[in-house]
């Protein structure tokens, strides 16, 4: 592995908020070496076709890339593909590396993101899966090829996604969860009855307020126990409780972690030579801190840091809590927050129909929109509620 110049910029990770980190910082006119460390053994691509289009065979590798050959070299990027950081020396401005290798850095971007968060009892295995790389999609495809029935561990974001293609691929699913009901805890409530009906009017049965107790696996299959006694033969588990991030080399280098790597809104870390993008980071400004959990905040924190890097005029700021997700070919777009018990008030479309955006309120004040294949009247709508909330914002 070679030493880039102390000059240069060395970003750690291989996801989208590494890349848009290298992608903005060109874009900008930075002139000095960037390198890339990525732990993983492919060129970065895109997460979230994982747990659908790519897991369902509708899109192959040229489909998730993020980057080619081609574009590497139009970006005058050195990449360096299966590197692990595990040691950092901000006072000498080194990464060390698990092969043993240390690199210089001028500017230091760490984008190492967040890993599944593994469920005690369910480690990985042939009929026991996670989803986080493109490799675990892979696994998990070819799985499914072989199963007629299959138990979703969680549902947020990856294992309703994953109920949604395994049913798109004739699979049998049931998803089990400790909450109330799906996303419940991002889209409330009554929103959350809505997707149980549209993931029930799919073929999926779900089961709130379990946990798993036991788990026996066998040649021919898995038995699951649930907290409510039930046991549930199947071929396959997929688990998708959230994530986890790798944060005590960074903590015993001296940065300041709190659920993530603290970084202000334009990337800094508390060590002014290392920036922070992507889902490794929990942002810090004036109302509290916050961890960066979707493909778009991730996006936009590698935006903003570029500009940081380079003393560049930051951008507006986005962040409104924006999401989108596909199942059942519905596309759910989300935008702001969603108290469990807040109302629902349909603006467009119908709800029975599948096609509407409506407004969730608390209170009496607009908290967030929600959009299911309605995208022009979800953008319509988020523009009004950035607005109003750009009106309602204290100062500062």
């Amino acid at each position: 592995m070679s030493s880039s110049p102390a000059q240069g910029i060395v970003i750690l990770g291989g996801g989208l908020s590494a890349v848009r980190t290298a992608q903005g910082l060109r874009t900008l006119g930075y002139p000095d070496p960037i390198q890339l460390f990525s732990e993983e053994c492919h060129l970065p691509y895109d997460r979230p076709p994982l747990s659908k289009d790519y897991l369902t065979g509708d899109v192959d590798d040229d489909g998730v890339r993020l980057l080619t050959p081609k574009s590497v070299e139009e970006l005058d990027l050195d990449i360096h593909l299966e590197a692990k950081a595990i040691r950092l020396f901000p006072g000498r401005r080194v990464v060390g590396f698990s092969d043993g290798s240390e690199v210089p850095y001028g500017q230091l971007v760490v984008a190492t993101g967040a890993r599944a968060r593994r469920l005690p009892g369910l480690d990985p295995s042939r009929r026991i899966h996670y989803l986080r790389t493109v490799d675990d999609s892979r696994a998990l495809a070819g799985a499914l090829a072989d199963a007629k029935r299959i138990v979703v561990v969680g549902s947020g974001f990856i294992g309703l996604e994953v109920a949604s293609s395994a049913r798109q691929l004739g699979v049998e699913v049931e998803v089990v969860a400790a909450d109330d009901g799906p996303m419940i805890g991002i889209i409330g409530k009554e929103l959350s009855d809505w997707l149980a009906r549209l993931h029930s009017a799919h073929g999926v049965r779900l089961t709130n307020a379990v946990t798993v107790s036991d788990v026996d696996q066998s040649p021919s299959g898995v038995q699951l126990t649930t907290s409510d006694n039930a046991v549930r033969s199947v071929d396959v588990v997929v688990v998708g409780v959230g994530v986890c991030r790798e944060l005590d080399w960074l903590a015993d280098a001296g940065l300041t972690v709190d659920g993530g790597l603290v970084c202000d809104i334009e990337g800094r870390t508390s060590d002014p030579n290392i920036f922070g993008v992507g889902d490794i980071v929990c942002i810090q400004d004036q109302s509290g801190r916050e961890a960066i959990q979707h493909w778009t905040a991730a996006a936009d924190s590698a935006r903003r840091t570029a500009h940081t890097l380079v003393g560049a005029e930051q951008p507006g700021d986005a962040r409104d809590g924006f999401f989108w997700t596909e199942q059942h070919g519905h596309r759910l777009q989300f935008v702001g927050t969603a108290p469990v018990d807040a109302e629902v008030e349909v603006q467009a479309g119908s709800t029975d129909a599948g096609k509407f955006a409506a407004e969730l309120r608390s209170g009496g004040v607009v908290t967030g929109v929600f959009a299911s294949n309605s995208p022009r009247d979800f953008l319509k709508s988020r523009l009004a509620f950035q607005k109003s909330t750009r009106r309602e914002a204290p100062a500062v």
